[in-house]
């Protein structure tokens, strides 16, 4: 059980890389405007755990925050913008009597498409360079086009913040939870989602299993 291949020393070692990653999304997401950029480093390093490609976890996730920030900043940026103003008008809108409250409705449905692609953003920042444009079309027509792992995904990412709404008390209650490992865990769940949906746009041995001696 304790041999360095078996089973449970591989989980034992993969759980301390979660949580060792989780605090480094932690540290790195303080300033809020660097969430993005946190993001796509802890989704890099993700994807490529138990592949040919995965590499030390604290060398990989810094350099993964370099290299991604300028992409990631600006498309964390437009999704607090967006999120803000949905959020805005849903609040207005909701308050107003006869026809213009219907408007929430529509705003509604926006909310929900943007919490749907917000699931792949930072995924698809970690794994494709493209424009801020196209990356959010690509959000747009995947999170869309494979709807059932889009709302799993969707919920992994809300759930934290949807306790918080929801039920404060247990939210702090669990607060050990979201600081150890949530965060890392979710990601590595979702990329695991995930991978079915990106494969075919990544070459073919992009999530090769790690070989074992």
């Amino acid at each position: 059980m304790f041999s360095p291949d078996s089973r449970f020393m591989t989980a034992m070692s993969r759980a301390a890389d979660l949580m060792l990653l989780n605090l480094f999304f932690l540290f790195t997401s303080i300033p809020i405007v660097t969430i993005g950029p946190s993001a796509a480093a802890l989704y890099t390093v993700v994807f490529r755990m138990g592949t040919r490609r995965e590499q030390g976890t604290v060398r990989a996730y810094f350099r993964a925050f370099r290299d991604n920030f300028r992409q990631a900043l600006p498309l964390w940026l437009l999704t607090l913008l967006a999120g803000g103003a949905t959020a805005c008008n849903l609040f207005i809108f909701s308050s107003l009597p006869g026809a213009l409250g219907y408007l929430r409705v529509l705003f509604g449905i926006l909310a929900v498409i943007g919490i749907l692609m917000s699931g792949y953003l930072f995924p698809l920042t970690a794994l494709f360079r493209n424009s801020t444009l196209e990356t959010l079309k690509n959000a747009l027509s995947l999170s869309l086009g494979y709807l059932p792992r889009s709302v799993l995904v969707a919920v992994v990412n809300a759930l934290p913040f949807a306790l918080l709404l929801l039920d404060t008390a247990s939210f702090f209650y669990a607060g050990f939870l979201w600081i150890a490992v949530y965060f890392s865990a979710g990601a590595y769940l979702n990329s695991l989602l995930l991978r079915k949906v990106f494969a075919p746009f990544l070459p073919e041995d992009a999530f090769a299993p790690e070989e074992s001696d």
